[in-house]
């Protein structure tokens, strides 16, 4: 992300990031072991994959979290890339021990440089959002909050 960062400083572009959070996980894990647990995160992998240009990065942040990073794109064609990722995961058939499991995701959006300068500040700033979109109901994409300092 460093790179991707310092090239649309140099060059004046603006980069979006998407944090995604798998929504109950845990639950998922409890219900049907970490088994189904790692298929549903390798699915999920495999279906956000679809929905990203070959220009994003995918990376596993951390759990069940995920960022997507992409370059030259605003804050408008990340939203529209996220709402894509998260109506995919909520039709998506997710299976195990022969039932289907309803699985959905939150995520948040930021963008460079409108909501943060700084690679972690930006990074806090897509945080926040997922947050916001997991204390909303979850299975929902919120944007970064524009009147925040753009970094700590």
């Amino acid at each position: 992300m460093e790179e991707e960062l310092n090239l649309a400083k140099r060059f004046r572009n603006k980069l979006s990031l998407i944090m995604l959070d798998i929504d109950h996980f845990k639950k998922i894990n409890d219900t049907y072991g970490h088994g189904i647990g790692d298929v549903v995160l390798q699915e999920t992998i495999e279906v956000v994959r679809g929905q990203i240009s070959s220009t994003d990065s995918l990376c596993r942040y951390g759990g069940e979290e995920f960022t997507v990073i992409m370059p030259e794109t605003d804050m408008e064609a990340a939203m529209t890339t996220a709402e894509k990722i998260r109506k995919s995961i909520e039709e998506h058939a997710f299976y195990g021990e022969d039932k289907l499991i309803n699985v959905t995701i939150s995520l948040g959006v930021a963008e460079y440089p409108t909501h943060a300068i700084l690679k972690q500040a930006l990074v806090e700033r897509a945080d926040a959002a997922l947050y916001d979109a997991k204390h909303s109901g979850r299975n929902n994409v919120k944007l970064a909050k524009k009147d925040e300092q753009k970094d700590v």
